[in-house]
């Protein structure tokens, strides 16, 4: 029990209760779903973040796509975040507690999971230095290691796949401590061996098309590598749309890619980076017409919570609206989800970063406790009550 939390955890799923927030995740199905105090009603943000944003590395990159919102490139100078950074921030978005029990029935000891458990990369090794602490390790009766917060997912925000030398390292950390790892990739650099690390910790992998040739080759070595959640992502604009179209026509002709990727995944187009000024939205005839040209095909379409109002303004006059609309969730930058940048630097949606009222980010690095320095600052509720105020729109882009 944990901020009048109950958690029930083990290798396949987690599920959490309490009076307002309920939240059911299977680790191996990736299923999620929440509710507030009843089935049908939803709460308005939960606790601690469920999912993670977390960008480790930024600068040069090969892919040097037209829409990069980064600015990442050919010349910009690289940063990566380092491994026990990494770690630090994991520990306080999770909330990892080691709990330890003792057969003399004495007083249950806790202690929150951070740097200076050095040297403890795996459960295995905490346990360890718990019997090299305690002057009775023959009294100890178990020594348990959990999260205490809600986070469930990380999405690592990459430039290339081997830029961070760390990256796999922390992928298999992830795993180590419950939580499930995804990454997107423009996939140029992909080969056998990062495809087989792939298959081995994340839960899903996402492949931006901007070179068909080796976005499609980097999908054939996932799946050959045995990655089954593989999904393409593309921003939607009016110089995408045929591409998109062409995407979809290959989903059901290319044997590279044939029965291997999941869905289309449109991400909305936000003017930030180097795509500025340079594009414009779909529009809401364009849209209509990808999600019928796709359902035609027989090829699933995904979106972003950036694109769910525009997306359920075009399917108004479905027949099964009701249905589709349970998938579609708005915006939930400080809600259910968070982002960190290289730096250790907390912005409520990697589009806010140095935007508006988020000029300036809040340092997790330097935080206490994530939970009260960060996700229920002053500045988080504020532009939590923005939002939610706004339906869940947007308060930082015109995107509709």
């Amino acid at each position: 029990m944990a901020n009048g939390m109950l958690m029930i955890e083990n290798d396949k799923s987690k599920m959490v209760r309490s009076q307002y927030y309920n939240s059911l995740f299977n680790k191996e199905t990736g299923y999620f779903a929440r509710w507030g105090r009843t089935k049908d009603e939803n709460p308005l943000y939960a606790p601690m973040p469920e999912i993670l944003d977390l960008e480790i590395s930024a600068g040069k990159c090969m892919g040097q796509c037209p829409e990069c919102y980064k600015c990442n490139g050919a010349v910009e100078k690289t940063h990566n975040m380092t491994f026990d950074e990494f770690r630090d921030i994991f520990h306080k978005v999770a909330k990892t507690v080691i709990v330890t029990t003792f057969k003399s029935g004495k007083e249950p000891i806790k202690a929150e999971m951070n740097l200076s458990w050095r040297g403890c990369y795996t459960k295995a090794d905490i346990i360890a230095r718990v019997k090299q602490i305690y002057i009775e390790p023959e009294d100890i009766l178990e020594t348990k290691v959990y999260n205490e917060g809600l986070l469930q997912q990380i999405a690592f925000g990459i430039c290339d796949i081997g830029t961070n030398p760390d990256f796999f390292g922390m992928l298999e950390y992830c795993r180590e401590f419950d939580v499930i790892p995804n990454y997107t990739c423009h996939g140029l650099d992909m080969n056998e061996e990062y495809a087989e690390l792939s298959a081995k910790y994340c839960g899903a992998v996402a492949v931006s098309v901007y070179n068909k040739e080796k976005s499609y080759r980097a999908v054939e070595l996932l799946y050959n590598a045995g990655v089954r959640q593989i999904n393409f992502h593309t921003i939607a604009h009016d110089k995408s749309y045929n591409k998109i179209l062409s995407i979809i026509d290959d989903l059901t002709t290319d044997e590279r890619i044939k029965g291997k990727v999941k869905a289309v995944v449109l991400l909305k187009y936000k003017p930030k980076g180097n795509g500025v000024g340079k594009f414009n939205h779909l529009t809401d005839e364009q849209y209509r017409h990808i999600i019928a040209y796709a359902e035609e095909k027989g090829v699933n379409i995904g979106f972003d919570s950036c694109s769910a109002h525009a997306y359920l303004r075009v399917i108004a006059n479905d027949k099964d609206y009701e249905q589709k609309a349970m998938c579609a969730e708005p915006c939930e930058s400080s809600c259910f989800s968070s982002y960190i940048n290289h730096k250790g630097e907390f912005f409520a949606c990697s589009f806010c970063e140095n935007e508006g009222m988020w000029q300036n980010g809040i340092s997790v690095l330097d935080a206490q406790d994530f939970r009260t320095d960060v996700w229920e600052s002053e500045k988080t509720q504020k532009f939590r009550e923005i939002l939610l105020k706004n339906e869940r729109k947007c308060p930082m882009y015109k995107l509709d």
